[in-house]
């Protein structure tokens, strides 16, 4: 404000001399211009906060006063809002840096992490009518654009831009170290350099493809980047959710290229992929109050990608993870009961709940007869989950009445405790809720009684 107020009183003091006589020539104006010298900025209490959070730890720049000759000075590019610098940045150091060091470890981030952030409010508009959010350049200096539009009190605003970061940091690791040729092979004949033609190349039939996004057709690299930034913003849910709704032929590049994706760092960095995806999740739910991206209720909801929960209290994950048992006493009452059942001895092997479109629920009761013959019961329900991922269960008319209808009658009096444990309370979806290992995150989940957290049924997630 002040650099305009010395542009108005020479103004006026020019307009002044021909009518005015008497206008002072001598004038002195109180103004530091050192202030407003690029070269030599007096500090602030943001820039003291930078160097402290940014520059001391991490040998990082950041560079938020404008500077056209930052990116491509023919471009009408705006400068970042001040108040917007430093939660940027939080941002930045949050989802990005400490995931990152956390996992791959400091001496990791300390190498690889671009020296030098520059930040831009407005976007940078390309002649094709797209706009480029964010560059990377040698390695070691990543530009972002449309910070001014960020709404840092919505998650998925936040995560949109961190995924640009986390797609600009995969081409910088891959300069350091390629992409392996077999990526590049998995859709090798389908990229197309004018990815924004909508005639060519629109979301459906990319996807169809097996690219993540269109802008992956592009190019191999573009494609490798999206795949990370995806799977690690976006999530696991997400890009499986996607992955299935896009044909199975899409289905399977797409996974062959998460597989890529994870080998890669393992291979070349001996960074556990899944172990970023789990922390990144953590921060955003943790810092930024994520909701939907990561959670099982909000997966169940959708109806498009959960499948089953498969539950089985001898299988091999309930030595790691510890079972409920309030749950325990009912699934141990429903092995007495079916063995009861006519005296035949029949023997529980686990249960499933299969989730299907309009709400549907089926309880599939597997157990083994005396001469080791293996039936299914099948009990059905409707569901419905709230915006709280509260989850009541209502049994309805069976939906058939021969094979698996049929022995659900033979036993259901063996099944009945389990049924008004369903039926009975009020349930609250969730990922299993212990500390899992990062090779298991996203793969055990369940529900518990709404106000008794330890009375839980987990299982393995069924997509």
């Amino acid at each position: 404000m002040k650099k305009k107020s010395i542009l108005i009183k020479t103004v006026c003091a020019i307009l002044c001399i021909p009518a005015f006589q008497s206008c002072r020539k001598d004038e002195t104006l109180h103004v530091d211009l050192a202030q407003y010298n690029i070269d030599s900025p007096v500090k602030s209490e943001l820039d003291n906060w930078i160097t402290s959070s940014l520059t001391n730890p991490y040998n990082i720049e950041l560079v938020y006063r404008f500077d056209r000759n930052e990116t491509d000075p023919a471009r009408n590019i705006s400068p970042i809002e001040l108040d917007r610098v430093k939660p940027t940045a939080e941002a930045i150091l949050n989802t990005y840096i400490k995931v990152y060091e956390k996992v791959a470890g400091p001496t990791f981030i300390k190498t690889y992490t671009p020296k030098q952030f520059v930040l831009y409010g407005s976007p940078s508009y390309n002649t094709n009518g797209s706009i480029t959010l964010g560059t990377a350049e040698g390695g070691r200096k990543v530009v972002l654009y449309e910070l001014n539009e960020l709404d840092f009190n919505n998650s998925s605003d936040i995560r949109r831009k961190m995924r640009t970061i986390h797609h600009e940091f995969t081409h910088i690791i891959n300069q350091m170290i390629a992409i392996p040729p077999s990526f590049e092979q998995v859709t090798k004949a389908d990229y197309e350099a004018d990815w924004t033609n909508t005639t060519t190349n629109p979301e459906s039939i990319s996807r169809s493809l097996g690219f993540i996004s269109r802008y992956a057709r592009s190019a191999y690299t573009e494609d490798f980047a999206e795949v990370v930034a995806h799977l690690i913003v976006e999530g696991q849910m997400y890009y499986d959710d996607y992955a299935k709704a896009s044909g199975a032929d899409a289905y399977a590049k797409l996974k062959r290229k998460e597989a890529l994706v994870v080998d890669y760092f393992k291979e070349f960095y001996n960074i556990d992929f899944r172990a970023l995806q789990q922390e990144f999740a953590r921060v955003v739910i943790d810092q930024y109050n994520e909701k939907d991206a990561f959670s099982l209720g909000y997966w169940m909801r959708k109806g498009t990608l959960v499948s089953g929960i498969k539950v089985d209290p001898l299988a091999i994950y309930n030595s790691k993870y510890q079972t409920s048992t309030a749950f325990n006493s009912i699934y141990e009452a429903v092995k007495s009961g079916i063995a009861a059942v006519g005296g035949a001895n029949r023997r529980l092997d686990n249960i499933e709940f299969k989730f299907s479109s309009g709400n549907q629920m089926e309880l599939v009761v597997q157990y083994t007869n005396t001469a080791n013959t293996t039936y299914y019961a099948n009990y059905s329900y409707t569901y419905a989950i709230n915006a709280a991922n509260e989850m009541t269960l209502t049994k309805v008319a069976q939906r058939g009445t021969d094979g698996v209808y049929g022995n659900a009658g033979v036993i259901g009096a063996g099944v009945t405790v389990l049924q008004n444990y369903l039926t009975s309370n009020t349930f609250v979806v969730d990922w299993i809720h212990h500390d899992v290992e990062a090779a298991d995150f996203m793969t055990f989940g369940g529900f518990y009684v709404k106000g008794a957290p330890d009375n839980y049924v987990f299982g393995v997630i069924n997509k």
